[in-house]
């Protein structure tokens, strides 16, 4: 969503909510319902650093272990 088109949601969903505050959230939550949806899909970039650097040492063996110390 470009700049003006998110301005205009957002005045129309506040309209909205004082005729009908239900609309308005059932607005609000369409509107954030793919981020969610995607967030819950995709893993974390964060857990996947976490994973990658475990890994890696994981990866080293015992005796480059002892000399890295």
């Amino acid at each position: 969503m470009n700049t003006i088109s998110k301005i205009l949601f957002w005045i129309i969903t506040i309209a909205l909510g004082f005729v009908n505050p239900l609309i308005s959230v059932v607005l609000v939550i369409l509107y954030y319902l793919p981020k969610i949806i995607q967030d819950a899909c995709n893993p974390s970039n964060e857990g996947l650093e976490e994973s990658t650097e475990d890994f890696g040492i994981k990866s080293y063996s015992e005796d480059v272990l002892e000399d890295m110390k």
